[in-house]
């Protein structure tokens, strides 16, 4: 599948790059950091090959663009919008959760300290809007603009409540399957949902835009809930996470939801996650009582009733070839993933 989306990513790169290029010498360090972040320097401000993500909202959004009878050139200022709007959201998510490493390597705030981090983070998120606001040189009309501007925003507010819910429900043991669907959907569902709605705007899908939407939407669910396997049972050399992260720093993640209601081990669990601090003795065996439920398959097996609900979707919003193709190789690829 890269192979065929090479195109678009290369695309997607070459627009960030051009987007982050330091305007002076004097502020160039900032610029520099937000780089290391997204993987094309090293901790020496070196040019690096490192993993830099899987750029998924901006793909997402070129190719609802071109499903949708676009030009997905015309999509790129929004595309690479959404990918600053990401990472502004992982740089703050890594200083609010005190996490020191992402994707193998240390965090921005862990190297250079929370003051930069934080300013990191918002520089990007300015950037994001500045960027959006190109799509006026692509050939849409100050209506469409302000309206791809409002979904933007929209969704910037949605990321702040999910964090708000993701902070507040951390611990809380007795957390329900609706509540944590309510904070993924803005955490996570809702800036995919956002990516593919932005790109069948911009390619004139008018109505068909809201299947879009809900294309999106449920395939961030089901992501999400994949993701939340991967928190648990994910190989770190593959995650670049900890492993078990989720359970040490006990994340409400739905595997953990299940297995709590399990009549079996749900005493045994909520007792060790009752611990004010988890020993690496005790995140193992969190993880064997996880085993011994099967609420990884059952996590799976919901993941993959919101990948079939996108799918409905995407099939409803009547998508043309061969992006169309392109975003159900995709999708069901994501819910699949190893990391």
């Amino acid at each position: 599948m890269t192979g065929v989306l090479q195109p678009y990513l290369t695309a997607i790169e070459t627009e960030l790059r051009a987007i982050l290029a330091p305007p002076t010498e004097a502020v160039a360090p900032l610029y520099d950091m937000m780089a290391y972040h997204l993987g094309w320097l090293d901790s020496r401000l070196q040019p690096v090959e490192a993993y830099r993500g899987k750029r998924l909202r901006p793909l997402l959004c070129l190719l609802a663009c071109e499903a949708a009878g676009g030009e997905w050139h015309n999509a790129l200022p929004a595309a690479t919008a959404l990918e600053l709007v990401h990472n502004f959201s992982l740089i703050h998510d890594d200083i609010e959760d005190n996490s020191p490493t992402r994707r193998g390597r240390l965090t921005v705030w862990a190297l250079w300290g929370l003051g930069h981090g934080t300013n990191v983070g918002d520089t990007m998120l300015v950037m994001a809007r500045q960027t959006l606001a190109r799509l006026s040189s692509h050939g849409m009309d100050p209506g469409q603009v302000l309206a791809a501007t409002g979904i933007l925003d929209q969704v910037l507010l949605e990321l702040c409540k999910g964090q708000y819910l993701d902070i507040a429900c951390e611990g809380d043991l007795e957390v329900a399957e609706d509540s944590y669907l309510e904070m993924i959907g803005a955490k996570t569902a809702a800036l995919i949902a956002a990516s593919t709605q932005l790109g069948a705007l911009i390619g004139g899908a008018g109505e068909r835009s809201e299947l879009y939407r809900q294309f999106g939407w449920h395939l961030g669910l089901a992501f999400q809930m994949v993701d939340d396997i991967l928190g648990i049972w994910g190989d770190p050399a593959t995650t670049g996470k900890p492993a078990a992260s989720d359970v040490r720093s006990k994340k409400m993640t739905l595997p953990i939801i299940y297995a709590l209601r399990d009549s079996d081990v749900g005493e045994e669990l909520a007792a060790l996650l009752n611990k004010g601090h988890l020993s690496d003795a005790d995140v193992s065996l969190a993880v064997a009582i996880l085993d011994r439920t099967g609420v990884r398959l059952r996590v799976r097996q919901r993941a993959a009733q919101f990948e079939a609900d996108a799918l409905v979707a995407l099939e409803a919003a009547a998508a043309r070839p061969p992006a169309v193709e392109h975003l159900h190789t995709l999708a069901t690829s994501l819910t699949s993933r190893e990391k």
